[in-house]
């Protein structure tokens, strides 16, 4: 991938907005699907917007050990996923993200909306603030770069789960094991550092 491609995703990554977020954290355990709205500024016309709806699934997510390790896996609907700076691949990896398959699935036709970028996303912010909509996200980005806005609100999701997903692990695995697990015990944040040292 040349320069010019990394720097194009740095700048879409930078320019992406994360309005609205899945509000609890991901399954440690089984699949999920969660609904977006993605929207961006018409290339020709200040006062449309382009809107797009879709399905981020997150597959299977599971936490292995280091050695087997390879990070949260971009699938179909990432068609810049290769263009991810090798920087930001280490850091994912030493951050001890656990590993899953990601996909983006479009669920309906692009639309055009009347008004400009910051009207459009006020009016679907508050259409799911009264609905009590707490798992769609509401993403603004830039148009060709949409995927890659994508992959940081699904990146942003895993990281803020990862903590909890890597307790919620242990405590299974103890579960299987048959070794008790008092009512108070939990697995703190060190006990996960000394894991990933």
């Amino acid at each position: 991938m040349s320069e010019f491609d990394r720097e194009k995703f740095k700048e879409y990554w930078r320019r992406t907005e994360v309005i609205r977020t899945y509000q609890r954290m991901l399954y440690t355990f089984g699949d999920m699907e969660l609904p977006y709205v993605f929207a961006a500024e018409h290339g020709q016309f200040r006062d449309r917007t382009v809107v797009r709806k879709g399905i981020i699934l997150f597959q299977k997510p599971q936490i292995l050990l280091p050695r087997y390790y390879s990070g949260p896996e971009f699938k179909e609907g990432f068609e810049h996923a290769d263009a991810i700076p090798p920087e930001a691949v280490y850091l994912f990896r030493s951050m001890g993200l656990p590993y899953s398959h990601i996909t983006n699935k479009t669920v309906a036709t692009e639309q055009i909306e009347y008004g400009s970028l910051q009207d459009v996303l006020d009016k679907f912010s508050a259409r799911m603030e009264s609905e009590e909509n707490s798992e769609t996200g509401l993403i603004k980005g830039i148009l060709d770069g949409a995927d890659i806005s994508l992959m940081r609100y699904s990146l942003g999701l895993v990281i803020n789960s990862a903590s909890e997903n890597v307790k919620e692990f242990f405590e299974h695995l103890r579960k299987q094991r048959g070794e008790p697990i008092k009512p108070d015990e939990k697995i703190t944040d060190e006990d996960i550092r000394k894991l990933f040292e």
